[in-house]
């Protein structure tokens, strides 16, 4: 797997808007049932296409939600406030071998003028990533480059009680190199 293609809507293999190819039968049945849903709202202008706006969720990139998660680890905290004391050092952390498990929960609120309460389009998304060999950089209390290793990962996507995307790698994704994030994040130590 390409490392610039490491998104959830990749990974969960979540179509792509206007793609060619037939949807799973989850993402039919997710349609369906979301047409079904908003055909009570009274638009006051025409409807936009939900469905896609569903899939732009999904393009959040694997390393932002690993950097994410691991901003809670004291290990990495404590790095960080290293890093910020001596912001030219370029700090390197080995984290071996761990497992994160996290749920995430996505949505997209419809508002209309005169309507009191907005429809809510809620998602839950379970990820469990195993990862190993992963080398950080650090340099100012950001996270620079996330270097080598490999990640196993899978998970699913849940509309209500609708399971949209189910997926487990039959490989690891090898981490070649991944540097600067198209945003970097820095550390919020709270």
């Amino acid at each position: 797997m390409n490392n610039s293609s490491l998104s959830l809507r990749t990974l969960f293999s979540l179509p792509k808007p206007r793609a060619t190819t037939t949807p799973s039968n989850q993402w039919q049945e997710f349609q369906s049932r979301l047409g079904r849903e908003i055909k009570t709202i009274k638009w006051m202008a025409p409807m936009p296409d939900l469905v896609s706006k569903v899939g732009e969720l999904f393009n959040i990139e694997l390393p932002d939600l690993l950097v994410l998660s691991w901003k809670k680890a004291r290990q990495l905290q404590d790095a960080f406030e290293e890093s910020r004391k001596s912001p030219e050092q370029v700090i390197v952390l080995d984290l071996a071998e761990h497992v994160i498990t996290n749920q995430y929960h996505p949505y997209i609120e419809i508002r209309i003028a005169g309507v009191p309460s907005p429809k809510k389009i809620e998602f839950t998304v379970e990820l469990l990533t195993r990862l190993k060999g992963i080398i950080l950089r650090i340099q100012a209390g950001t996270i620079t480059e996330i270097e080598a290793g490999s990640c196993d990962f899978e998970g699913k996507v849940k509309y209500q009680d609708l399971t949209i995307a189910d997926k487990k790698l039959d490989r690891p994704i090898e981490f070649r190199s991944l540097p600067t994030f198209k945003k970097q994040i820095a550390s919020d130590v709270q």
